[in-house]
């Protein structure tokens, strides 16, 4: 019984039920008043005749005044919203008010039950036990209430039937008196129900809230770079198209920025030094960029900045060079510090239709020019850009709309042993004589086919005439063949090569790959298996332009190249800069240790062709002995260089 009534009780400490409750009372409580209006006055009038008038008029009336104002109250105030606190007081004298107003109109029928005849008194009957049971209904929701309720309206039925002397009267005082018990768990089985509704209501508030802050946080993980909590690659352009709708005819001024040498910082110290210099870096930027402006991450060591639309170009120029200044300073990781370096490509557009495409390719592009400068620093993009642009666009067509098979073939440039003065091999460079545009330069469609995805097709082109050319070329010769950093990350195009040798005949012996280490640092691990498999085969490997990259020394070791090629910013300076001559002769010291070869590229007098064999470089090419010749011309120069060379030894012996 303890834990019956218990389970009956107000639950303080459940704020949430207090107030469920309460708004649940609020719409009851008035069609109780009102039953309880009706069938009182309705028994009153009936009784009128029969009964004193205090008891048949006065009574039941001044009880219905007092339901009339209760009503009142609760239309006006049960429809606010209470604190659970108020809500706690006010059902406590809600449950006193039912037990006071339950004895009264109970004691009022009992009282009113022995005047007039069988059929007023059965009206007693119907008053008492149906007007009480839709009574208690009504109080369900305040089940201690509704219980007392019960036990007042049964009790007074069962006290005023049973000694009534009407046999019809004693059976409903006895089945009333078996009815009390299952009311009372009807009354608790409803309320449970009702504190598990209110507590499931709660659970899928609690996760719809829950849902809603993942959803908040999805969106803004959406919009933001988790790292450095600038905004992302998207919420860029969603804030560029906005402000290109705002006013189309004032396009905003955009910038790209990267770190120069940052690479080097996750392979060497880890991604968790590179994750605070990304971090460091977002800070130095918005400290420089303020508020007016997006500073965003792109992706990588990307950065994006709108400057604000008040600067001058002047003003954007200087900011970019802070900006660039700004990533030059040290960076503290745990292991010490580091410096990396920054580039800036900025377009400033001219009024006019852009799109945030245009605006961002534009960027991009003069970002692409000062580092093809090998130079950190602010570029922004110009009219003469502009025209690159529009002929890249032009040849990415090219090479998507037509066949440029027939268009391509190879040039061929003596490699030259310093020494004997014989040639050893050639170069193939790629040509393509376009019957559109006439001779396109490799620099503008080879990176155009790597965007365009047709650059294994080209490499397959152009590698079968090499073999072709191999078949016909003296035996003692090798061809050097460029491979982009594409094709040696590409196991396909690697396989289809060495498929390509298969069928023709041609001694793998005779073959000479040449990547950039631009290739190895897109895809490391992939190009590692694919100079490997290549090497398996007898192909010899060539690393290009070295002496450019940022870890030449730990690629040399791990890959284990045949050749090094010196590049020709280094060569051509050869003969006026200490700092190039220095850099060839550590190279060359470099290559006959390793017991490998040493290519100079570049070469375009005799007196940088000298101090090279000096230094120990055993092979060069460059302009001083061939430019890149049509086969059967380099042919020639080859058969040419033999004879002069069989010449100076018949004269020194």
């Amino acid at each position: 019984m303890k834990k019956f009534l218990a389970a009956l009780q107000l639950q303080k400490d459940n704020p949430t039920l207090l107030t469920a409750q309460f708004r649940a009372l609020s719409s009851q409580i008035p069609i109780l008043y009102v039953l309880l209006i009706i069938n009182a006055l309705a028994v009153a009038i009936t009784h009128l005749k029969s009964a004193p008038l205090w008891l048949s008029l006065y009574i039941p009336v001044g009880l219905s005044v007092l339901c009339v104002f209760r009503l009142c109250w609760w239309e006006i105030r049960g429809k606010e919203n209470v604190t659970a606190e108020r809500a706690y007081k006010l059902m406590k004298v809600t449950m006193v008010g039912a037990g006071v107003l339950t004895f009264a109109f109970g004691g009022w029928a009992i009282a009113l039950y022995q005047y007039g005849d069988a059929s007023q008194q059965g009206q007693i009957a119907y008053f008492l036990v149906v007007t009480g049971i839709s009574c208690i209904f009504c109080l369900m929701h305040l089940p201690m209430a509704a219980a007392l309720t019960t036990v007042i309206t049964f009790s007074a039925m069962i006290a005023t039937f049973m000694f009534s002397g009407n046999p019809v009267f004693v059976a409903t005082a006895v089945s009333g008196l078996f009815l009390i018990l299952p009311f009372l768990r009807v009354i608790n089985s409803y309320f449970q129900n009702f504190v598990g509704l209110v507590q499931l209501t709660e659970e899928l508030k609690q996760k719809q809230a829950e849902a809603e802050e993942l959803n908040l946080v999805n969106s803004r993980n959406a919009l933001h770079d988790q790292l450095t909590g600038l905004a992302n690659r998207r919420s860029f352009f969603l804030s560029l198209e906005k402000r290109l709708q705002k006013d189309p005819s004032a396009p905003p001024v955009l910038g790209i920025l990267d770190l120069d040498g940052f690479k080097p910082v996750n392979d060497v110290f880890g991604h968790a030094a590179g994750d605070l210099v990304l971090k460091e870096t977002a800070r130095r930027f918005v400290a420089l960029v303020g508020e007016e402006g997006i500073v965003s991450r792109l992706g990588g060591d990307e950065f994006g900045i709108i400057f604000p639309c008040s600067m001058t170009r002047q003003a954007i120029a200087d900011l970019g060079q802070a900006l660039c200044a700004a990533v030059r300073e040290p960076y503290e990781i745990p292991d010490g510090s580091v410096r990396v370096f920054g580039s800036c490509g900025i377009v400033y557009p001219d009024i006019g239709e852009y799109t945030a495409e245009d605006l961002y390719e534009k960027a991009d592009f003069a970002l692409y020019q000062v580092k093809s400068k090998r130079s950190s620093g602010v570029e922004f993009f110009s009219p003469d850009h502009e025209k690159i642009l529009t002929q890249r666009h032009l040849i990415e067509l090219e090479l998507q709309a037509n066949d440029f098979a027939k268009e391509l073939k190879l040039d061929y440039q003596p490699i030259v042993e310093l020494r004997s003065g014989r040639v050893v091999g050639y170069e193939a460079l790629a040509r393509w004589d376009s019957a559109r545009f006439g001779r396109i330069s490799p620099e503008a469609f080879i990176p155009a086919a790597e965007r365009t995805a047709v650059i294994g097709r080209m490499t397959r082109i152009l590698f079968a005439k090499a073999l072709e050319a191999l078949a016909i070329i003296p035996r003692h010769l090798r061809l050097s063949f460029n491979l982009s950093a594409r094709d040696i990350c590409d196991h396909e195009t690697s396989m289809a090569l060495l498929a390509m040798i298969t069928r023709s005949g041609i001694d793998p012996k005779r073959i000479e790959f040449e990547i950039t280490e631009t290739a190895l640092l897109s895809d490391f691990d992939t190009a590692d298996q694919v100079i490997s498999m290549l090497r398996a085969a007898g192909i010899s490997i060539a690393l290009d332009d070295f002496g450019t990259g940022y870890s030449s020394l730990s690629h040399i070791h791990r890959l284990g190249f045949d050749k090094l090629k010196i590049d020709k910013a280094f060569v051509m300076n050869f003969d006026r800069d200490a700092r190039c001559m220095n850099i060839t002769r550590s190279v060359a010291n470099l290559c006959q240790n390793l017991g490998i070869a040493s290519v100079a590229e570049g070469v375009e007098s005799e007196e940088i062709a000298e101090g090279l064999k000096a230094m120990g470089v055993r092979l060069a090419q460059g302009y001083h002995f061939s430019r890149p010749l049509p086969l059967e011309l380099a042919i020639d120069y080859a058969a040419r260089c033999d004879a002069a060379a069989s010449a100076r030894n018949s004269l020194s012996a």
